[in-house]
C-alpha cells in the first residue's frame, strides 16, 4: 500500500495505516516533513523516483492526499490492475483524468472525506497516532498577514496561524 503525500492529511493517513502493520510507503516531494514518520518506522520515498509503469512493485491500494491532480496522477500510476484508488483528498475545480487507464486497468476508485470519529479519538488518546509535529509552526497577528502568508509556503512548514489581535 502506498500513501501519495506528505503534507498534515498524508502524514495522519500514513500513521493510521502503519497501525495496521501493513506493508506502508509514503511518497512525498519535501525532505523536511517526514521526520515524523520516519520516527515511526514507516518508509518514504521521492516523487520523482516515481516513473509511469516503470516499477519494480506496484500497489493494491493507493491513498492520493495531495490535494491536486498530479498527485491523482501519481496515485494511479502506482497501483496494478484491479488495484484501489482512494481519494482521500478534495480537489478545487474540475478534475481531468484518464478514465480509460481506469478501465483497462479495472481500478476501483473510492472516495473518503471523513471516518468515524470514536475510533480516531482513541488512537490519539492512546498516543497511536503522533499529532504534535504537525500543530501549528507559527502565529502571527492579524496585522502582519502578509508576513504570515510568506512563511506558508516555506519549506517544512505545516501549519501557521493568523489570529485576530485583542
Amino acid at each position: 500500500m502506498w500513501v501519495v503525500g506528505d503534507g498534515k492529511l498524508g502524514q495522519l493517513v500514513a500513521q493510521t495505516l502503519a497501525i495496521t502493520g501493513c506493508d506502508l510507503l509514503v511518497i512525498r516531494r519535501h525532505k523536511d516533513k517526514i521526520a515524523n514518520l520516519t520516527a515511526r518506522g514507516i518508509k518514504t520515498g521521492f516523487t520523482d523516483a516515481v516513473k509511469d509503469r516503470a516499477f519494480d512493485i506496484s500497489f493494491d491500494i493507493s491513498v492520493d492526499c495531495t490535494g491536486n491532480p498530479s498527485g491523482l496522477e501519481l496515485a494511479r500510476r502506482g497501483l496494478r490492475s484491479r488495484g484501489t484508488l482512494v481519494l482521500k483528498s478534495t480537489y478545487a475545480g474540475n478534475l481531468s483524468l484518464d478514465a480509460s487507464s481506469l478501465v483497462v486497468d479495472e481500478i476501483t476508485m473510492i472516495g473518503s472525506r471523513c471516518g468515524y470519529f470514536p475510533p480516531a479519538l482513541e488512537l490519539l488518546a492512546e498516543e497511536k497516532v503522533d499529532v504534535k509535529p504537525l500543530l501549528i509552526q507559527a502565529r502571527y497577528p492579524l496585522t502582519a498577514g502578509i508576513e504570515a502568508f510568506d512563511k506558508a509556503p516555506t519549506k517544512g512548514v505545516l501549519k501557521v496561524l493568523l489570529e485576530v489581535d485583542s
